[in-house]
């Protein structure tokens, strides 16, 4: 479909030509627009690094990167300066789309551009590979970040202790670096202990996250909505669900709303101790706190009600599920 083009007022401005830009929700029609404007050409207008960086935005936004890495050739072409944040913008975009390796790619171009990465572009990238479980490439570009003469910052530590807690292997080499922080300037934060309580409690080593939470209330470092789920599931996973309960308390107490994996966890602490009752009196608070329930919730639920026998309450559950347009899996069936 042909796009019908504009007509150009005589004198085109970069401010005029953005204007129009963000007011075409479309990105085919966007592109005909941007296109446009340069079509003039008796009117001399070309595109400046503005109107270039809003285009690679929004094709970035729509998951066209060749195109996007295609307009940052251009600019080069064209002597626009391509600023580290257009490019970075398109490695966050292949992050997102979890392809850490075309983020890795556009990274090491940078230097083509004349762009020195910061420690930002370090961060953002050493962060994609940790997301996508590039473990060993993500240890090897840090490796190469210190060797460059990059100062370790809070957020370079963070990624990389959370790396170091994906495996249980590795987890001590995280909390090593956690102690270290303060004597390489860098005060451990939130975020920091929230990433190593949550590796210790997946690994079972719940006295130590206990220890740490309590060291991080004390250091005024505010425990998240995950930081307590972490807890929760860790506590309930070592049958240890009356602190749980009183967790689940304290977080309320504090104002931190708890989610739906939050509920889910405790209520499937209660229900492999063989509580279901209880469970059911958690789903009813939920809901009324308008947080709503989802599949794991549910099935949960269902199976801890029928292995107590309470069939009549697993029976209204599943109705209950269905009216909310969630479909049980057959093994609820049975």
């Amino acid at each position: 479909s042909k796009v019908k083009m504009f007509k150009w007022s005589k004198e085109i401005t970069p401010s005029q030509v953005i204007k129009l830009m963000r007011a075409e929700k479309d990105v085919e029609k966007l592109i005909a627009v941007f296109d446009s404007a340069t079509a003039e050409y008796a009117n001399g207008f070309l595109h400046d690094q503005s109107s270039f960086g809003y285009m690679v935005s929004r094709l970035v936004s729509a998951n066209k990167f060749k195109a996007a890495e295609d307009l940052v050739a251009r600019m080069k072409i064209e002597n626009c300066v391509v600023s580290e944040d257009i490019l970075l913008s398109i490695c966050r975009g292949y992050g997102r789309v979890h392809r850490p390796f075309d983020s890795l790619r556009v990274f090491h171009k940078m230097k083509d551009f004349d762009c020195d990465p910061s420690q930002k572009s370090y961060v953002t990238v050493l962060a994609i590979l940790v997301e996508e479980d590039q473990l060993k490439l993500a240890f090897k570009f840090y490796k190469n970040m210190r060797e460059i003469g990059l100062p370790p910052t809070v957020a370079s530590l963070n990624v990389l202790i959370k790396a170091l807690c994906r495996n249980d292997g590795t987890v001590d080499a995280g909390l090593k670096i956690f102690l270290e922080m303060p004597k390489r300037g860098c005060d451990p934060d939130s975020y920091t202990y929230g990433t190593l309580i949550s590796g210790l409690c997946r690994f079972g080593r719940i006295d130590e996250a206990k220890k740490l939470f309590k060291e991080m209330v004390e250091k005024d470092c505010a425990p998240t909505v995950v930081t307590y789920t972490s807890m929760i599931h860790g506590l309930c996973g070592s049958k240890n669900v009356e602190e749980a309960v009183r967790f689940l308390e304290e977080m309320r107490s504090k104002g931190i709303e708890p989610n739906v994996f939050t509920y889910s966890s405790l209520m499937d602490g209660l229900c492999k101790d063989g509580r279901p009752l209880q469970a059911m009196e958690l789903f009813e608070m939920m809901m009324t706190r308008g947080c709503r329930p989802n599949m794991v919730t549910y099935s949960t639920l269902i199976t801890g009600l029928c292995k107590e026998q309470k069939i009549q309450e697993a029976v209204e559950l599943l109705d209950r599920m269905n009216l909310q347009g969630l479909k049980p899996d057959a093994g609820l069936y049975g």
